[in-house]
């Protein structure tokens, strides 16, 4: 299939944010305030208690499923930007009114996959702590490494999620993420590629005081979003990826 190139979806996401940075921005900028804010409710400072440590997780893991609402806002934002439609900053919301359940549903499959995969990491952290063993350190940094693999996978094919969400709103939770599983094949290396390109602007945001990160931030998710425009407008007609 003839896919657009890394260099044409970051032209176009490019292009597609000029004169709208201010709102794109504004809205990511509002959407990590609340994740600050919900943050700090997890956490009971000053204790080492492991019934308080549980109650954190778990805690943190509900309040990052619910915040599902705003990826799936998010995600609506930048349809709207790459469709050339109107953006403001409150479309973030959004995920409130289309079907919250189900962006719910699917953030709970991300947010699970990352705490099951710290878990060993976590458990071997743990341990180093007392035994300050370097075998604990090493099977610490072997299951984090681990850990981040399985999460990268679990990304790239679900990937195309909460856009499919907008896109197709009468499927259920489970044919949405069956359908970003069947979008993929073949497309997750050119995902991973295009989000790997921004690292040199990554950097460049963090040793320039982390300002320009705002501007990075953008462009990446505006790409992203082009990429499942074109993974859509190729596969279209085609097969029955989509159907």
């Amino acid at each position: 299939m003839n896919y657009k190139s890394t260099e044409q979806l970051k032209a176009i996401a490019k292009e597609k944010s000029l004169g709208k940075y201010g709102t794109l921005i504004g809205a990511n900028l509002i959407i990590y305030a609340i994740q600050l804010l919900v943050s700090g409710i997890s956490t009971a400072s000053g204790t080492n208690s492991i019934l308080i440590l549980i109650i954190n997780s778990l805690i943190s893991i509900i309040i990052n499923i619910l915040l599902g609402v705003l990826v799936s806002g998010k995600a609506y934002l930048y349809m709207n930007l790459l469709y050339s439609q109107p953006v403001a900053s409150s479309d973030i919301f959004f995920g409130l009114r289309q079907q919250p359940q189900k962006a719910v549903i699917i953030q709970s499959l991300f947010v699970l996959v990352d705490f099951a995969g710290s878990i060993p990491a976590q458990i071997f952290l743990i341990r180093y702590m007392t035994t300050r063993s370097e075998s604990d350190m090493s099977a610490t940094i072997l299951f984090l490494g681990v850990g981040l693999i399985v999460n990268v996978i679990v990304y790239l094919i679900y990937s195309q999620s909460f856009y499919i969400l907008h896109d197709f709103p009468d499927r259920s939770a489970k044919e949405i993420l069956a359908t970003s599983r069947r979008l993929m094949k073949g497309n997750k290396f050119r995902l991973f590629y295009l989000n790997i390109s921004y690292l040199p602007l990554y950097l460049l945001g963090v040793i320039t005081l982390f300002i320009p990160l705002l501007w990075v931030g953008v462009y990446r998710n505006a790409a992203n979003c082009a990429f499942y425009q074109d993974l859509v407008a190729t596969t279209a007609g085609q097969d029955n990826t989509i159907d």
